[in-house]
C-alpha cells in the first residue's frame, strides 16, 4: 500500500475511479434542483416570442413626439395575453400598453406612465423617449438553437425560470447514488437513547445523512454495526448489494477494534488508506462486492470534513457533473495558527466581511476532532497548506465555506 497522498491526488483519484451512472429523465420542476444535466439543454423557442413592453405605459413612435411637452390621443389598448398585431398604431396617435404586452404595430418606443399624466383619451407627455425605450425586443434572451445551460451543471433554483422559459419539459440528468451509510463501534448509540457508561450518541451519523443528500446522494442503507467482524463483515454485504457506494464511519485505522479496512480488501479492495492531512489522516477508498467504498474516520469533525472534501466530490462525479470539486474563496487571517509540518489542514472558521477588502477568517474555537460545537459555530473550512509549522496572521489563505 502506498503512504499518504495529498488532498487533491487522493480528491482526483477518487473521482477518476468512480463510475458514471445512468442517466434518467425528470420534469422541469423543484424535484430537478441539485440534480447534474447529462446533456446540454438547447432552447426550441424564440424568447422574447415577440416584441413587448418592458413597462406600463403608451405605445408610440419616437418621429410623432418632436418636442415636449406634447399631446397625443390615445387611440388604443395593449394588455398581456392579446395576439401581437391586435392594435395597429395610428399615425399621430398612441396605445396604452401593459407590462408583457406585445408591442402595437408601428411603435417603436414605450413613453412610461410615469413620463406622462396617465391620461385615458389623450395623454401629456413630459419626456421623450428614445427608439426602443422600454421594449424587449423578439429574441433577445435567446434564440432556438442556442444552449441555456451545459450538460455537467448542477441544476439551482433559479436555472429553473430560464429551462422552462426556453422551452424544456424534460430533462436528461444523471442518476443520483444509492448511499449505505454504517457507523462502526461497540460505543455506538443512536442520538436520545439511553447510554450506559462508555456509550456516546451516533454524532457523525446525522451529519453525514445530511451532506449525502446535499451532495445528491440517496440513502439506501443506513446502519449501526459494533466491533464483532462477522457482523461487520455480514452487514458491509448486505449494504454494498443495495447501493452504489457505501460510506462507512470509524473502523479504516490501526486499532485492535478496527476491523472495516481488512474486510474490504478481503471482499474488494483499497486503492489507498491515508492521506496526508489532519483532520482525517485514515481515510480509506476502493471497491467493496461492486460498490464504491468510502471509509472515514470515526471522529465526527473528521468525518464530516474527510466527506466534504472526497465524499461528496465523488458522489457529484458519479453524476457527472463538471465541478464536483468543493468551492473555495480567499480570506485574510486574523491570528497566528500553529500547525503540524507537512501536513494539509483544515480548521473550523468563521468569515468576517470587511467592507472594501478580503474578508478576515478566524477560527471558532476548539479544533480537536471530537469538538462539535466549533463546528456548528463556523461558515467555512480554513485551508493551511502543508508546508511550514506556522501560518502568521495576514496570510491570504483559501476557505471552503460550509453550506
Amino acid at each position: 500500500m502506498r503512504g499518504p497522498l495529498t488532498v487533491a491526488s487522493a480528491r482526483r483519484e477518487m473521482m477518476a475511479a468512480a463510475p458514471r451512472l445512468t442517466p434518467e429523465a425528470i420534469a422541469v420542476g423543484g424535484a430537478a434542483v441539485g440534480r447534474v444535466l447529462a446533456e446540454p439543454v438547447i432552447a426550441s423557442v424564440l424568447l422574447p416570442p415577440f416584441p413587448n413592453s418592458a413597462m406600463d405605459g403608451y405605445a408610440v413612435r419616437v418621429s410623432d413626439i418632436p418636442k415636449v411637452p406634447w399631446r397625443l390621443p390615445v387611440a388604443g389598448e395593449m394588455a398581456a395575453g392579446m395576439a401581437p398585431g391586435a392594435v395597429a398604431l395610428l399615425p399621430g396617435s398612441c396605445a396604452k400598453v401593459m407590462t408583457g404586452a406585445p408591442l402595437p404595430t408601428g411603435a417603436d418606443a414605450v413613453v412610461p406612465y410615469e413620463w406622462t399624466d396617465r391620461g385615458t383619451t389623450e395623454v401629456l407627455i413630459h419626456e421623450r423617449p428614445r427608439r426602443n425605450n422600454a421594449v424587449r425586443r423578439a429574441g433577445e434572451d435567446v434564440s432556438p438553437g442556442q444552449q441555456v445551460l451545459a450538460a455537467g451543471h448542477r441544476i439551482r433554483p433559479t436555472d429553473l425560470a430560464p429551462l422552462a422559459a426556453s422551452g424544456a419539459a424534460v430533462l436528461q440528468v444523471g442518476r443520483r447514488p444509492r448511499v449505505a451509510l454504517l457507523t462502526t463501534g461497540d460505543e455506538i448509540r443512536a442520538a436520545g437513547s439511553d447510554l450506559m457508561p462508555g456509550q456516546i450518541f451516533d454524532t457523525a451519523g446525522p451529519a453525514l445523512e445530511g451532506l449525502v443528500a446535499a451532495a445528491g446522494g440517496e440513502l439506501s442503507f443506513r446502519g449501526r454495526v459494533g466491533d464483532d467482524p462477522g457482523k461487520v463483515r455480514e452487514v458491509l454485504l448486505r449494504a454494498a448489494a443495495m447501493s452504489d457506494v457505501v460510506v462507512t464511519v470509524g473502523g479504516v485505522s490501526l486499532g485492535d477494534h478496527d476491523h472495516v479496512r481488512a474486510i474490504v480488501e478481503e471482499l474488494g479492495g483499497l486503492q489507498f488508506w491515508r492521506v496526508a492531512m489532519r483532520p482525517g489522516r485514515p481515510i480509506a477508498f476502493g471497491e467493496l462486492a461492486g460498490a464504491v467504498f468510502v471509509g472515514l474516520p470515526g471522529n465526527p469533525v473528521s468525518a464530516c470534513v474527510t466527506f466534504i472534501l472526497f465524499g461528496a466530490p465523488t458522489l457529484l462525479a458519479m453524476q457527472g457533473s463538471a465541478r464536483p470539486e468543493p468551492p473555495t474563496v480567499y480570506a485574510e487571517l486574523l491570528e497566528e495558527i500553529a500547525k503540524p509540518e507537512g501536513l494539509e489542514t483544515f480548521h473550523r472558521a468563521a468569515l468576517r466581511p470587511r467592507p472594501g477588502k478580503l474578508p478576515g477568517v478566524r477560527l471558532t474555537g476548539n479544533q480537536s476532532s471530537g469538538a462539535t460545537i466549533s463546528l456548528a459555530r463556523a461558515d467555512c473550512l480554513l485551508v493551511l497548506p502543508a508546508r511550514g509549522a506556522r501560518v502568521a496572521r495576514g496570510a491570504v489563505l483559501e476557505v471552503i465555506p460550509l453550506i
